[in-house]
């Protein structure tokens, strides 16, 4: 199952998981959080009601659930689905919210259960399994607040069983020592005001540079004053810049601004210290469109043969594409992501309308290997 993740404009501590492979956050979580691991410890947890389709397991199971929670939560799926991220948000936070509450909550036993596997995917994944009790900790400090805005209490139950039982795991558990994460403290801290601007930045006092002036560069950017930016994101300290948040604000400003060797210097950066990574492969793209470009670049054929999964990286073809007016590179695509949400009979329509429009000229590998991963899927 391919997933999407959504990101809410909201200050709320709050996140959740919906039926479709939907990871929901909101920003308000980065008030709160101060590591990578608390972070990875929230999406650990919403992945764990995903893989145990506790959506499904609790519609069965429940006869209170109403026509119009599941109308709702329908209209929220479609939106993502269809990439109407704003008709999502306005569903989420809107008139709706009560609906949306009650069709994303789960029981006490599922939230236990998500907390378990949750813990086992952190410790595996090399991060401190400790950091779930953490994030319980800051839930249990806000509930004994007892704010009407907790919308993350109203759809994961805490209450002390759970976090008992949480913690009994966790002294049974025979953990490793966590290796490094991705994101170093400075380079976190920079990650956090990213995520924050226009919120509150009490927490700032704690980074080692000033929030308010990345912030200044982010709205000028935002704003189209892209020289502006360029300048002030130069004017931050080395130490700022040359983290990996940094490399993929350079990759943003440089590209706008016209740094093009700036911002090639930096994708190289970012490939050579996450080789695996389709971020760096995406800004390819949007640099090869600054430039003029229309051929592909090499590397982004290499990773969808390695990555073919990756639904980012076709949906990057897919602005470039529209971008460049070549409609073979779009039903590519589109075929593609059609493939990856289970419909196969869109798939196939979109790769006929890409043979008939590949050049001549062109490799069809990238044809040939949709067919196979099609005709497999269609045999199933």
């Amino acid at each position: 199952m391919p997933l999407t993740g959504l990101c809410l404009n909201a200050p709320i501590f709050n996140a959740f998981a919906a039926p479709g492979g939907i990871i929901g956050v909101n920003r308000g979580i980065y008030l709160d959080l101060t590591q990578e691991s608390e972070v990875m410890a929230v999406l650990a947890h919403e992945l764990a009601h995903l893989s145990q389709r506790h959506h499904y397991r609790g519609l069965k199971n429940s006869e209170r659930v109403s026509p119009g929670t599941l109308a709702t939560l329908a209209g929220v799926v479609a939106a993502i689905a269809t990439r109407q991220g704003q008709a999502a948000q306005s569903l989420i936070m809107g008139g709706q919210a009560a609906n949306v509450s009650q069709a994303l909550s789960y029981s006490r036993d599922y939230e236990r259960e998500a907390d378990r596997i949750g813990v086992a995917a952190l410790d595996a994944a090399g991060y401190d399994p400790n950091a779930m009790a953490s994030v319980l900790q800051v839930l249990a400090d806000k509930q004994s607040r007892m704010t009407r805005e907790l919308a993350f209490l109203s759809t994961h139950p805490l209450g002390i069983e759970r976090q008992s039982d949480l913690e009994s795991r966790l002294d049974q558990m025979p953990l490793d020592t966590p290796r490094p994460p991705v994101l170093n403290n400075q380079d976190f801290a920079l990650f956090r005001c990213v995520q924050v601007e226009g919120l509150d930045l009490s927490f700032a006092h704690a980074a080692s540079f000033d929030c308010e002036s990345i912030h200044r560069v982010m709205q000028a950017y935002r704003s189209a004053e892209y020289q502006d930016a360029w300048e002030g994101w130069q004017n931050q300290p080395a130490s700022v810049r040359n983290t990996l948040t940094g490399l993929d604000l350079t990759i943003a400003f440089a590209i706008k601004a016209a740094q093009f060797d700036t911002a090639r210097d930096a994708i190289e950066t970012m490939e050579v210290l996450f080789p695996s990574w389709v971020t760096p492969t995406v800004a390819r793209l949007d640099l090869a469109l600054a430039e003029g470009a229309t051929d592909l670049p090499r590397a982004f054929r290499e990773q969808t043969v390695e990555r073919p999964e990756r639904l980012e990286l076709w949906r990057a073809l897919s602005r470039f594409a529209e971008a460049t007016r070549q409609q073979h590179f779009l039903f590519e695509a589109r075929a593609w992501d059609a493939l990856m949400h289970g419909k196969l009979e869109a798939s196939r329509t979109q790769l006929t309308r890409a043979r008939d429009q590949w050049p001549d000229a062109l490799d069809a590998r990238p044809l040939e290997r949709l067919e196979e991963t099609l005709s497999a899927l269609e045999r199933d």
